[in-house]
C-alpha cells in the first residue's frame, strides 16, 4: 500500500474535503476535523486529508493553549511507548490519531504515527510525521535519520539530501548520517538518468565490471567500490564542503558534484563562489531547474531580489518540474515578493500552492492573514 492523493476518493469523499477545505477557510476548525477523520477512517493513507486536518488541530490548539497537553504527554510518553509496542498497526494508528486530535504537539503521537505509516508503508505520511517532530525538536538525529529514510522509500531523493545535510551539521562525523547521504546521491543520480533514460546504462559505462558494482550499491544503499582509474577522491568527513571542492576539481564535468559543492557553498554563506558553480550547473538540463533555484536563493541572500525574482520564476516555467520541487519554488517566490513589497504578486504565488496543499509550511496562516487584513486596508 501507498500513500494516496485526493484523486482517489471516491465522489462523496471528495465533496467531503472540499467542504472541509471551505470551513478551513471560515475558520470552522472543528468541522474540518470532525470531516477528515471520517475520510481518513475509511482512508487513513490520504496524506492531503491528513495534512488539511493537521493544520485544523494546530489552529485549535493555538486557540486553547496546548502547552499543557505538551507537557503532560511528554511525562508519559515511555511507558506509554512500551505499551503500544504490543499493539497491531491499526490500534497504534488509532491511538495516534486520538492523542494528535488532544495535542497536535505531542512528540509520542507523532511518533505513533511515523511507526504505523512505516508499518503500512506510507513513506510520505511516516516523512508528514517526521517533519511535524523536526519543527518540535529540530536536533533529534535519530528522529532526522528515520525522516532520511522516508523520504528515500518515497523516492524524495533531494528532500533526503537536504535532511542529510542536517544530520551532518550536527556532528560532521556521524556515519549514520555519511551512508544516508551516500544512498541519497546514489538514488538521486539514479533518478536523473546517469543510469537510466534510452538505451541500457550499462552500455553509458566503459565496462561492465563499474557498471555491476553501481547496480549493486544503487539496489542496497551501498556506497560504489573505488575504480581502479582513475584514483578515487578521499573524503573528508570533518570538512563536507572541501570534499566537495575535492570532488570537482578531480572531475570537473560531473555536474552533480558541482552542484553539491554550490549548495554547500550556499550553506557556508559563501554566495560568490555559489553563484559561479550554480551557473555551471544550470547547463546540465536535468539539474537546470534546481541550479536556478540555487541561484535565486544566491541573489536573494545578497538582497539582489529582482534578480532572484527572475531565477525563480525561470525555474517555475521549467517542464518536468516534480510537485514538491514546484511548491518550493513558488513559495520562495511568494517570499521575494513579500520582500519587494508586492503583497498581490506574493499572495497570487501563495494562492497556487494553497489550492493545491493547503498543508505545505505556513500557506494556510499566509492567505488567512492576508484576508483577514485586506478588510482594513480597503
Amino acid at each position: 500500500m501507498s500513500d494516496l492523493s485526493l484523486a482517489t476518493l471516491d465522489s462523496r469523499q471528495q465533496r467531503l474535503a472540499d467542504n472541509a477545505s471551505r470551513a478551513f477557510e471560515q475558520g470552522n476548525y472543528d468541522y474540518v476535523i470532525t470531516a477528515c477523520a471520517q475520510i481518513l477512517q475509511t482512508v487513513p493513507s490520504c496524506l492531503p486529508v491528513r495534512r488539511l486536518q493537521r493544520a485544523a488541530q494546530l489552529k485549535n490548539s493555538s486557540a486553547r493553549g496546548g502547552w499543557m497537553n505538551k507537557t503532560l504527554s511528554g511525562l508519559t510518553a515511555l511507558p506509554f511507548a512500551i505499551s503500544m509496542a504490543r499493539k497491531t498497526p491499526e490500534e497504534v494508528l488509532q491511538q495516534a490519531d486520538k492523542i494528535l486530535n488532544k495535542d497536535p504537539n505531542s512528540i509520542t503521537g507523532l511518533q505513533l504515527l511515523a511507526q504505523a505509516a512505516h508499518t503500512f508503508e506510507w513513506p510520505e505520511t511516516a516523512a508528514f510525521a517526521h517533519e511535524a517532530i523536526r519543527d518540535l525538536d529540530p536536533t533529534n538525529r535519530e528522529n532526522l535519520l528515520s525522516l532520511g529514510e522516508a523520504w528515500l522509500r518515497a523516492g524524495k531523493n533531494d528532500a533526503a539530501l537536504r535532511v542529510a545535510d542536517e544530520v551532518l551539521r550536527l556532528n560532521p562525523v556521524d556515519g549514520e548520517g555519511q551512508t544516508l547521504m551516500r544512498r541519497a546521491s546514489i538514488a538521486r543520480t539514479t533518478e536523473q538518468g546517469c543510469w537510466e533514460g534510452a538505451g541500457n546504462y550499462r552500455e553509458k559505462l566503459r565496462d561492465e565490471p563499474k557498471a555491476v558494482s553501481l547496480e549493486r550499491a544503487a539496489k542496497i544503499g551501498a556506497p560504489s567500490p573505488v575504480p581502479a582509474a582513475p584514483p578515487a577522491v578521499t573524503p573528508s568527513p570533518s570538512n563536507p564542503l572541501q570534499s566537495a571542492r575535492d570532488m570537482v576539481d578531480r572531475y570537473p564535468g560531473d555536474m552533480d558534484a558541482r552542484f553539491r559543492l554550490a549548495e554547500l557553498l550556499l550553506a557556508a554563506n559563501q554566495i560568490e563562489p555559489a553563484i559561479a558553480q550554480f551557473q555551471q550547473v544550470q547547463k546540465n538540463v536535468k539539474l537546470r531547474s534546481r541550479a536556478l533555484q540555487g541561484l535565486g536563493r544566491c541573489f536573494r541572500a545578497r538582497g539582489l531580489l529582482d534578480l532572484a525574482v527572475t531565477q525563480l520564476n525561470t525555474a517555475k516555467q521549467e517542464s518536468g518540474l516534480s510537485e514538491e520541487l514546484k511548491k518550493e519554488i513558488t513559495y520562495e517566490l511568494g517570499e521575494c515578493y513579500e520582500k519587494l513589497k508586492q503583497p498581490e504578486s506574493a499572495i497570487a504565488q501563495f494562492k497556487e500552492i494553497y489550492t493545491e496543499d493547503i498543508g505545505f509550511r505556513d500557506v494556510a496562516a499566509k492567505i488567512n492573514g492576508y484576508y483577514s487584513e485586506k478588510p482594513a486596508a480597503e
